[in-house]
Order: structure tokens, then sequence, then C-alpha cells
């Protein structure tokens, strides 16, 4: 695996005593490393290129840790630097001159200043751990740095979408906010979340700290983590837990944990070069990012980057199965005729003024055809990292970063029903016009997204004990401006007074500018946290010492939104009220986590949370593991846990509801109207308004996972583990109104002084429960060819079993697995390691899934194409380092650039969270390191 390394082991490192007898057969420095630590309890930490082809003799005698390292890594240029109780780094050093392979002497360590380096915590526990390979006792995956690189991902996005387990919410489908009828795509960010249960119920941690959320508010999916704010080039490794951890993170963590890695250090500068663009010559993209390590005379280490990316917006017309036509497929067209219209809404006439030639002869609109498959993006980014010793094991460390994007999007030509006054020269009495504002142009996004981060800590020891105390500021602001929506008043008095033609006849530039002005709506999220931890062994047991983590954490967090006066005035046409929002929430908790290795080769985990939210009572959260190793290759392990999610400032929002009258049923529990229509004697309808508001009294969700499975490892060449899990997340807060379920909704029901009915509201309740049954399997191999290199062979999975929902108590309860998304996903890589060579053939895979419409059922029209075929797509990357300092790599993704197939005739011939638009991609890059 690539990453930092040394041993699956349980309980913390301790040093062996002097003369301690070691056996260590003679092979590659990377396996003697790794027996070294697993029989000696170290934490040996090194990037695999550094020890990648160097060899290590034969140890056998009686020797301590300081005295075997040295050993072994004598002739190979590198030395071993303790940098904490038990933790060794390796860093690279003069050559010294071998000698044989003979049974070594005791000698004096060598004379060094220690430098105290940040802790190694993998997500899942709060204690550091002996190995970043160790086992865990939650299913864990880590994405390193090789394995970032052979992808040919340019944003942390891409590589984390295709993740088995993992969902991707694209820009595109997230500046849909609410469906393409509400046409109001203020938000273009890039989220993924895991285990079906959307973006709130992942956290995402950056060096195992919050950051802010994007600026603006998704009225849908509610506040997101923009990843395209953090450049991959600066990402060390990605750590994905798989599983509740709202005991150990708090709130967010009911489906997992995301945990980035950012890069800390590195040997002089390195400039990498990228450019790509699609197999049709369009998707450009290019990246330059440039960083440089350096040691401070104290004895420290800082790291400083910039990072460049510029990528080019892809067209809705540049894929031809990139409509709403679905014939191809034998399924309906459901391109949509634009005219007018009858009192009952028949079609009497095409009419399509101002329409392109494309469209003028038919009046056929296709709106797939208008929206971006990928925004045009630019993104600079500033990065530094310092650790720098104060005194004997005491370290400060200070990280920044600035990231700035430009992105822009489109979306169809702002489309409404128009109702036109009697005497208007195009109105048609009785009926209406089905109208595209062609002349307006598509709806154009152009987002500024500029975000800071920043933290300042300071760690060390004290004997055995670590501590940390840290500071961070969190900041994401937006500036979201848009052309091409429609005022209505400006619309209103063009048809009424100015008289707006809707025949073709030009309207001039100044009436065109009353009815679509540009719209404004900028948001700034911010975190500000302070935490204080310590950690350290507590009392033996007969496996090891005992181990406590505890510490405490407390946050701020602030969100503003600052709508333009129109948007405050409910300007926009079919859109949704927005409202200025200014508001602060603090919060702490406290937690403790304790590891107990009860006897060789069984190990519990505790943890308890101690949560408190402004407006929310408090929470305790517990989690349970255990790991139990019953051979030496074989470890056994299982969790349980509870989670807790008090609402978040995001939550505090309206659902997407066209404000509006609608007729009503006269029922019992409709009871008196304030406008009543009688048909007959039985038979009575109201007129009501339609609204939605803000529900300040949600409560929290709570949920309960578990998971249960084994590792096994029968060689340091070969892995296989198999986890099955299962989440269950109540008190969902879901958006529904009294014709969902009154008794759910009961303040759905609004009424005047007379105690009559006047409106039925929309609102957000805490109703929903979510139940998620699933497996996932990671096999990872490798082979030492000799002469023909080296191969590594990885295989990961994910099932999802059940997904059973209920909205409400009165709802059905459906399990939605393999409907409108596949349940099944697999990621495969084989890589080819030969002198200079590095060959990776990649395979993503999903599995079908379901068409739904109303309960799951497959709608009528779809005939017998009820399920969209799986699809399995072919990368591969070579990469030659033969020149000095210079890397040189091609990556192709997509090597069969088969077009996507889907027959959910709702999604425009792809599916979004999983398909990629551009097809076959190329991508060639250049790495020199000076």
């Amino acid at each position: 695996m690539s990453g930092l390394l040394a041993m699956p082991a349980l309980g913390w490192a301790r040093d062996a005593p002097p003369g301690r007898p070691l056996d260590l057969p003679a092979g590659t420095l990377d396996a003697a490393l790794k027996q070294l630590a697993l029989q000696e309890g170290l934490q040996v930490l090194y990037p695999p290129a550094l020890v990648r082809g160097r060899r290590a003799p034969a140890l056998q005698g009686r020797m301590d840790v300081e005295q075997a390292l040295r050993y072994l890594l004598e002739g190979s240029g590198l030395r071993a630097v303790r940098s904490g109780p038990g933790t060794y780094v390796l860093r690279a050093a003069p050559a010294a001159p071998a000698r044989p392979a003979a049974a070594p002497e005791p000698a004096p360590p060598a004379r060094q200043r220690p430098v105290d380096m940040a802790r190694l915590e993998v997500i899942g526990s709060r204690i550091p751990r002996v190995d970043i390979d160790a086992v865990t006792t939650s299913p864990m995956t880590l994405i390193g740095r090789e394995e970032i690189e052979a992808s040919g991902y340019q944003t942390l996005f891409e590589l984390l979408r295709f993740q088995p387990g993992m969902t991707g919410h694209h820009p595109v489908a997230v500046a849909a906010d609410g469906g393409p009828n509400f046409q109001q795509p203020f938000n273009i960010a890039a989220t993924t979340s895991l285990n079906a249960l959307g973006p709130r119920a992942t956290l995402f941690l950056v060096d195992g700290r919050r950051v802010a959320n994007y600026g603006l508010t998704s009225s849908e999916l509610g506040g997101l983590t923009d990843l395209d704010v953090i450049p991959l080039s600066l990402v060390e490794r990605v750590e994905i837990l798989r599983g509740g951890a709202s005991a150990i993170y708090g709130a967010d963590a009911m489906a997992g944990v995301v945990n980035i890695i950012l890069r800390k250090q590195q040997d002089g500068g390195e400039l990498i070069a990228r450019h790509g663009q699609s197999g049709e010559g369009d998707a450009q993209e290019q990246r330059v990012s440039l960083s440089h390590g350096f040691a401070t005379p104290r004895g420290g280490n800082g790291l400083v980057a910039v990072d460049w990316f510029d990528r080019d917006a892809l067209a809705g017309d540049s894929r031809d199965w990139h409509s709403y036509d679905h014939s191809r497929h034998g399924l309906p067209d459901w391109r949509i005729p634009l005219g007018y219209r009858d009192a009952d809404l028949r079609l009497v006439r095409l009419q399509c003024g101002n329409a392109p030639p494309e469209i003028a002869s038919t009046c056929l609109f296709d709106p797939a055809r208008y929206v971006s498959l990928q925004p045009e993006s630019q993104r600079t980014s500033l990065y530094g990292a310092l650790t720098e010793p104060v005194w004997e094991g005491t370290t400060f460390t200070l990280d920044l970063r600035y990231s700035e994007a430009r992105q822009a999007l489109r979306n169809p030509p702002f489309r409404a029903r128009v109702t036109l006054p009697p005497g208007h020269p195009d109105s048609l009495p009785g009926g209406s016009l089905d109208y595209a504002y062609f002349e307006l142009g598509p709806v154009r996004n152009r987002n500024r997204n500029h975000s800071f981060d920043g933290t300042a800590s300071m760690s060390g020891w004290v004997g055995a004990w670590t501590w940390d105390v840290a500071l961070s500021h969190h900041t994401n602001v937006v500036e979201s401006r848009i052309d091409g929506l429609v005022s209505t008043e400006g619309v209103e008095q063009s048809v009424v007074v100015d008289r707006y033609r809707f025949d073709g006849t030009p309207n001039p530039p100044s009436l065109l500018d009353r009815v679509s002005p540009t719209f404004a709506l900028d948001g700034r999220a911010q975190v500000d946290q302070l935490s204080l931890g310590v950690e350290g062994p507590v009392f033996a047991l007969p496996g090891g010492e005992a181990r406590l983590a505890t510490g405490l954490e407390a946050t701020r967090n602030r969100l503003v939104h600052e709508p333009d006066a129109r948007l405050l005035q409910d300007d926009l046409a079919l859109g949704t009220p927005k409202r200025a929002l200014d508001s602060t929430r603090d919060g702490g908790a406290v937690y403790a986590e304790m590891v107990l290795p009860l006897r060789k080769g069984l190990e519990a985990e505790l943890a308890v949370r101690y949560d408190r939210q402004q407006g929310y009572d408090s929470r305790f959260s517990p989690r349970l593991g255990l790991k139990w190793s019953p051979w030496r290759s074989l470890t056994l392990r299982a969790t349980a846990a509870t989670g807790y999610r008090a609402p978040s400032l995001f939550e505090l929002r309206r659902p997407n509801v066209f404000e509006g009258q609608t007729f009503v049923r006269k029922v019992p529990v409709v009871g008196d109207c304030a406008v009543e229509f009688a048909i007959d004697r039985d038979l009575a309808y109201c007129l009501v308004d339609v609204g939605a508001f803000e529900n300040p009294d949600l409560e929290p969700e709570t949920s309960r996972s578990h998971t249960l499975g084994f590792v096994w490892a029968p060689s340091a060449d070969f892995s296989l583990s198999f986890d099955q899990f299962r989440i269950r997340r109540d008190n969902e807060i879901l958006a529904g109104n009294a014709f969902d379920d009154v008794d759910a909704f009961p303040d759905s029901l609004r009424r005047d002084a007379l105690g009559r009915l006047v409106a039925i509201d929309s609102y957000f309740a805490n109703t929903g429960r979510t139940d998620v049954r699933g497996w996932e399997a990671e096999m990872r191999s490798q082979l030492d060819a000799g002469d023909a290199g080296r191969f590594a062979l990885l295989v990961s999975a994910h099932h999802t079993a059940s997904i059973e929902r209920q909205s409400w108590a009165s709802a059905p309860r459906l399990d939605s697995a393999g409907y409108d998304a596949p349940n099944t996903q697999l990621l495969a890589s084989l890589q080819w390691l030969r002198g200079d060579w590095a060959t990776t053939l990649g395979l993503r895979a999903r599995g079908p899934f379901h068409v739904t419409g109303t309960d799951l059922a497959c709608p009528d029209y779809n005939g017998d194409r009820c399920e969209t075929p799986g699809r399995g797509v072919l990368d591969f990357d070579i990469a030659y380092g033969g020149f000095p300092n210079l890397r040189l790599g091609l990556n192709v993704r997509d090597l069969a650039d088969r077009d996507p197939v889907n027959y959910d005739t709702r999604q425009d011939g792809y599916n979004v969270a999983f398909d990629d638009p551009r097809g076959r991609f190329f991508l060639l890059s250049a790495r020199y390191r000076f």
C-alpha cells in the first residue's frame, strides 16, 4: 500500500530492551523495516519511494532498536531520526560505505537533535497508531500519493467520486438546485457522500480538522464541503473511514469521515505541469504546480506551494447523447413543443419567436443541449506549512492555505407559460403561450469563490504523554452572479405597458435589460475552532499499555447570506424567495477515547463524546470497537456506535416551492375554508395559497451504526478485507406538507383568525428514517517477479444490499437499493514497475440500476427498458523516470470511449453522479525536482 509505513500491531510502540534477540532475513529494505516494526512495536514513517529498490542484509543478533535501524540502513543513504516515543522518521543522509553483513556490535547512538513531528493520527481514532497501514476497528481506505499520481485525476472531487461506496454531487447537479423547473443555479460546488445518506452525513476534515462549508446553502442538499478549493497537487494522502464516527469527531460523521492530509515537507523544489483534453479535442485543462521544501536553522522544516488550474467548459450540445430525445433507446422524445395552448392546455399552434434556426422549424425545445456538461473553471491556490522546534519536546506548527476559484456554467434559456392580456398583438384569446426566452440567451452563472484556512498549533510530549493545542480559522466566501433569468416585475411591465413581442419581432436592448437584470447572491461560511488534547499510557494490561486520548473543542460557526434587493423582494420569476442571514452558533465538546489491549491479539476501543450546540440539548455519543487476532495473519473486527447531529445553520432554510394558489378538496381534516366553491352537497373545494416557511424548531438527527468484518494478511505482499455494515438514521430532516401527511406536518395548515384554511405551507421537519445495509471488500497483492519487475494488484468493491426509507410514519417503507443509482461499485488497478517505467491499468465499474417512477415502479412509457445496464471503464497510465530529476507521464481515461447509457429519461442521457461526460481523455504530465 502506498503511503507512510510500518506494521499491523496491537498497542503502542515501546523501545526494545538492549540485547533483545532479532532474526530478520535478507530482502528488500521495505520488508525488513516492516518486520522490525512488527517485532518491536515501532512507528517507522517514510514515503514508499524513499526505500524502493533498496536491499537490507540479514540481521541476527542481540541489539536495541536504534542499533537495528542503523544496521539495516547502513549504506542506503538513509538515516532514522527519533521524533517521539517509539517513533522514527527516515530521511536522506550522505551515503556511508557499506560493510559486510556480519553480526553487529553495539555502538553508541548518534547524537541528533530530535525534531518533534505532528503525531500520526489515522482517522477512526485520536490515539496515534503504530502504523498507517495498521488494522483499524472500522473499515478504512487509504489513497496514497503514488495512487493519486497514477489515477490521472486533476481534482479531489474526481478522485473521490469514483471510490466504491461514494456518490458524486457534480457542480452541474448542485447548480440545478431543486430541479430544472426552479431555474436558479446560484451554487457551483462539488462534493461527495458515503453510503447513500447524502452530504450532511459525511464529515470532511483537512489534516484532522473541520473546514468551512461552501458559502451558499443548497436548498436540496443543505451545507456542502466544496472539494474543488483543495488542490489535488497539495494532497499527500486521503483516508476514508467508513461507518459512524460521531463519538470521535462529532456531527456529520454518521456515514463516515474523509480526512485529507496535505503535504508538510519536501526535499528541495518540485515543478509539475499537466495538459489534458478529450478525444474530441475539447474540455481542455492545464495545471502548473510549484512547491519547495526547506529546513530551518533550528531543525524544523517547511513547505511553500502555489497551484494554478484552468479548465475549459464542456458545452451541453458537444455530445450527441445529451438530449431530452431518448428515441435512440426506443424511449420517448421529451423535447418540449413551444407554442400556444388552449384553456385545457392542449397545444393548438406552434410558436417560437426568437428561436435559433435549428429550433425554429420544429419549435421543439431541448433544454439538455444548453446545460453545461462541465463548468468553466480557473483556480489559484497558495499554501504554506511550517514545523519548528521551540524547545526540546515542543513544536510549533503553522498551516496557511488560500484558494480562489472562478467558475461559470450555462443552463437553458428561461422558459415559462405566459398569459398575455387581451389586445396584446401576440395573445391568444382564452389561451396561453409556452415560451423560451431565447433572445435573453442561456441562463449564465458566474461564481467567484475564495477560501482561507489557517491553523496554528503547539504540540509536544512530556514523558510518555503527548499534548496538542490548536487554534484554527476557516472561511469560504462566494459571490454568485446570474444573467438570463427574468424579473417578475420587469416582465409584467414589459408585457402590459411596453408590449414585449413574442413573435420574433426584435425587442429593444433597454427592454431586454429590464426584463432580465443581473441577480446577485453572496454568502460566507466561517468556522473558528480551539482544541486541546492529551494522549498517553494510563495503566498496563496483559496485552500491553492501555492508552487514553482526551480533550475538548470549542467552535463558533457563522453563516452570512446577502441577496440583492430584487431577490429580497421575491422578484425572481419562478424562483423561491431569498432572505438575508447573519447567524452565529457556538458549540463545545468533550471527548475521551481509550485503547485497551486486553491480552495479546485482543484489543478494545472505547470512545465517548459529549456535545452541546447553542439552542439544542446536550448529547452523549458512545462507540465501541473490538479487534481480535486469533492468528498472526487474521484479524476480526467489529464496531457499534451512535451518532448525533444538531441541525446546522445551513438547515435553517425553506423548501423549494412555487408560491401561488391551488384548489384543495374539502375533507374533514381541512375544516372550514376562507374561499370555498361547492360543486354539490357532498363535494366542495377550497382555494388556498401555497407557500413555504423555515422551521426554527428542528431537532437533532440521530443514528446507530454497526460494522463486522475481518482482515486477512498472510504475508506482507497480500491482504484481504471484508466488512458488513449497517447504518440507521432516525429523526431525519425532510420537507413536506399536509398533502403528504397532516400528522407529520401539522403546522402546514395555515388558518385565519376565524379558523378558516387560507394556505398550505411546506417546511422541513424531523419525520424520516433511513436504514442502509451492505458490505465492502478490498484485496491488495504484490508480486516481485525479479528481472520482470514488480506487480501490484488492487481490487475494492462496495455493495449496498438495502436502503430502506420511510419519509413519515404513515408512508410505506421502500427499499431503494439499486434504484436510480447502482448498488454495486468496483475499483481495480494493476500496476507494473520495471526499471524506470511504471504502468497502471485501471478499471472503474458499476452495476445496473432500475429506473423508477411512483413508489419505485418503472414508468409505463419505459416499456422493457426498466434497467440501465452496468458499465465498466478502463483507464491507462504510464510514467517514465529515467531522466535525472524528471518524470514524464501519460494518462488515458476511458480507453474504449463508449457513450454513456441511461434509460432514466429524467437524466438527459447519462448519470451525472457516476458518468464522466468527456469520454476518452488524455493527460500529459511532467514533474521536475530540483
